[in-house]
């Protein structure tokens, strides 16, 4: 059965918007670096994984991608232990890949879309306080489903 116009557009405009994303990752590293492979590479893979990522919504659900981005931040922290790198980043990362999983998992458990979230991030206060509140009720989010 053939695709709509409508969604064959929005498919080849999402792989444009990663490609253009991962340019510009790899356009920085460029200038903050000056090493075009590094760049090259960096801007590859970064390609790849917004790619495995939208695949992995698109198969599994929304929220997807947080489980495939916390897989990543654990293969990092992963690396870092194996670098002998500081504690600091191995348990930042630790629970911030956590974070991503449990996110995403209990997102994708409850069936829960991005559409549906339910969270205000406008809070009463002033921009300093409102925010910290609407940061705190999101990081809390998934414990509360």
């Amino acid at each position: 059965m053939p695709e709509s116009l409508q969604t064959r557009i929005w498919r080849e405009t999402a792989v444009r918007q990663r490609l253009s994303s991962a340019v510009a990752v790899g356009a920085t590293l460029l200038v903050l670096d000056g090493s075009i492979r590094y760049a090259a590479a960096v801007a590859a893979m970064a390609f790849c994984v917004w790619l495995a990522a939208d695949a992995a919504q698109v198969a599994v659900g929304d929220y997807a991608d947080h489980v495939v981005f916390g897989l990543l931040v654990f293969g990092f922290v992963a690396y870092t232990v194996a670098a002998a790198g500081p504690t600091w980043v191995v348990a930042t990362g630790a629970l911030l890949g956590c974070w991503f999983v449990i996110d995403g998992v209990q997102h994708l458990r409850h069936g829960i879309t991005r559409d549906e979230v339910g969270i205000s991030y406008a809070h009463d206060g002033g921009p300093v306080t409102g925010l910290l509140k609407a940061l705190l009720v999101r990081l809390a989010e998934p414990f509360l489903l």
